[in-house]
């Protein structure tokens, strides 16, 4: 499908300028500069009461003026307008469903299920396209030996910190695993500034579902480490992460979930390290699950679950009594006690 033009679309709701309300991409040519058509750019949103957001998400999507996009939207059965929102859209989508699922990395997988582009990402319903990001990637994929492209992204939203997402290449693989202890913050890109061919998919599957806040940092280190597929950043923008109170990273991700997920994807990829850098690692790792409890446990008390976070102190404590002695854990302690 052609994207649509701003005219075609419904109106914004009143107050709205700006992109993608009031503002579009540039309708891109039928054909590329070297006379080849544009490659199928498939576009997954999963949803789950966003109605407050994701018509801004799928505006930016629609609007980028590509020639051959295909927008899928899976929503997990919300209860908020979310499906009102799509229907006014829903002429414009290659499939869109709204039923109860098993997360985020179900419903990814469930539209991928169905994509046919050639290219593909998935992008959250409360995250944006920059304006002409699709433009960019083809002509990126244009060279046949780039299967994965990154590019950047910026913060934005109440309580946004400064800057965003900009990649930096690693020094070795072992920073894919170590994001404690790396001199960048980022090596990979936001989830929603990420691009793949299809063959990605063929080659090493779809997201893992045991993963419900890193399974794009798992996905990525899969493609690395068992895909052999290597990484192509360019320094455009491609995408806006929007910051807000409602989202989960805002939540246990940033307590605790995030750091969680990442000894898991440490553990499952350390062994295509070399020797002394695998040692380094699963070093590493202990450390940090020294630490995660203790971590858990500061969110349980500001969830206002003092009895849950004294109970897993305690069998923390019970399970390894080097712990009682750590900085870390001793807080969490005296913090359940005081409280």
């Amino acid at each position: 499908m052609r994207s649509p033009s701003l005219a075609e679309l419904p109106p914004p709701p009143p107050g709205k300028s700006g992109w993608p309300w009031t503002v579009e991409s540039a309708q891109l040519p039928d054909r590329m500069t070297d006379g080849r058509s544009w490659p199928r750019i498939s576009i997954v949103t999963p949803s789950y009461n966003q109605g407050q957001f994701i018509e801004e998400t799928i505006r930016s999507i629609l609007l980028q003026g590509y020639p051959n996009l295909e927008y899928i939207i899976i929503d997990g059965g919300s209860t908020d307008d979310t499906s009102a929102v799509i229907r006014k859209y829903e002429k414009f989508l290659a499939f869109w469903v709204s039923e109860k699922d098993r997360g985020q990395s179900h419903a990814i997988n469930k539209g991928l299920s169905r994509i046919s582009g050639d290219v593909w990402l998935y992008q959250n319903s409360d995250d944006l396209l920059a304006p002409g990001a699709m433009a960019l990637v083809a002509e990126c994929f244009a060279e046949p030996s780039v299967s994965w492209v990154g590019g950047g992204s910026e913060n934005f939203g109440i309580g946004a910190a400064a800057g965003g997402v900009l990649p930096s290449p690693v020094v070795s693989k072992k920073d894919y695993l170590c994001p404690w202890s790396r001199s960048s913050r980022y090596v990979f890109p936001f989830s929603g500034a990420s691009v793949m061919r299809r063959e990605v998919i063929d080659r090493i599957g779809v997201f893992d579902e045991s993963f419900h806040y890193s399974m794009d940092i798992e996905y990525y280190c899969r493609a690395i480490f068992e895909g052999g597929y290597q990484l192509t950043l360019v320094p455009e923008l491609l995408a806006s992460w929007r910051w807000h109170g409602l989202s989960k990273t805002m939540g246990q991700g940033i307590a605790y979930a995030f750091r969680a997920d990442e000894v898991r994807i440490a553990q499952r990829y350390s062994k295509f390290l070399s020797r002394d850098e695998r040692q380094q690692v699963e070093a590493e790792i202990r450390g940090q699950q020294r630490v995660l409890p203790s971590r858990q446990a500061m969110w349980l008390l500001g969830e206002g679950d003092r009895k849950g976070a004294l109970s897993l102190l305690a069998k923390t404590g019970l399970k390894d009594l080097s712990v009682v002695t750590s900085r870390p854990w001793l807080g969490a302690v005296r913090r359940a006690i005081i409280r």
